[in-house]
């Protein structure tokens, strides 16, 4: 008989979120008084982007690209504990910028952000040896406390898919989609034209996606952002 060691096995695919949990996920991560618990599940759920990306963000990473629409995107190198490393992304489509819903300006995220200028976002997670290994595992460990523990398929990886049914839902374009999440647009020859990010009409349209009503988002108005990346520490 042959025997196969599990990580020989098939990752797990993610599963979707139901609103339910994560209403009990945000706000559990805003009851731990931290700021990668408290923000991340909100920015990976609005954004669909990797976990790995966003907890290397900067202030400087932030800026308003057309008029009230605010958008994030990494230089792709940046000066980690005094050397010089790649931001971890998995694709060169992640290099592009992508959309920041309206909802994170109005909870005054993203003008704390700009603030930080070259700073890291998540300072806490930013002096770990692995960022991104770590910021995978503190997610988990949230997911657990908010009670996603069936099983290793609804995890941080499922806001991502989440975002991306609620794009299509709002019939956002496929093309806009995947620049939105930071995929490759493809090889067809016809949808490489044109320029490779977001234009301004569909920028709009993704910053003002009408958010899930079934999502408990009250937990986030009123907080303070300093006090939260100090107990990140």
């Amino acid at each position: 008989a042959l025997h196969y060691p599990s990580a020989s096995a098939a990752p797990d695919s993610a599963e979707p979120l139901s609103s339910t949990r994560i209403s009990e996920v945000i706000r559990v991560g805003v009851e731990t008084g931290k700021l990668h618990y408290a923000v991340l599940p909100l920015i990976g759920h609005l954004t669909g982007r990797r976990l790995g990306l966003l907890v290397h963000l900067t202030g400087n990473d932030f800026r308003e690209k057309f008029d009230k629409v605010w958008v994030a995107q990494t230089a792709g190198i940046m000066r980690i504990n005094g050397r010089w490393k790649r931001v971890p992304i998995k694709t060169n489509a992640s290099m592009t910028f992508f959309v920041l819903h309206e909802f994170l300006k109005e909870i005054g995220f993203i003008d704390w952000a700009v603030a930080q200028e070259e700073n890291f976002i998540f300072p806490g997670l930013m002096k770990l040896k692995d960022p991104s290994k770590s910021g995978s595992s503190y997610m988990q460990r949230l997911f657990e406390k908010a009670g996603v523990v069936d099983d290793r398929r609804e995890v941080f990886h499922s806001l991502r898919g989440g975002n991306i049914e609620d794009m299509r839902d709002a019939k956002v374009d496929s093309r806009d989609r995947k620049l939105q999440a930071g995929h490759q647009i493809g090889a067809d020859e016809h949808e490489l034209y044109g320029f490779r990010s977001i234009p301004e009409k569909r920028a709009r349209e993704i910053a003002r996606m009408p958010l899930n009503a079934d999502i408990d988002f009250t937990v986030f108005k009123g907080l303070d952002f300093d006090r939260l990346a100090r107990e990140e520490g």
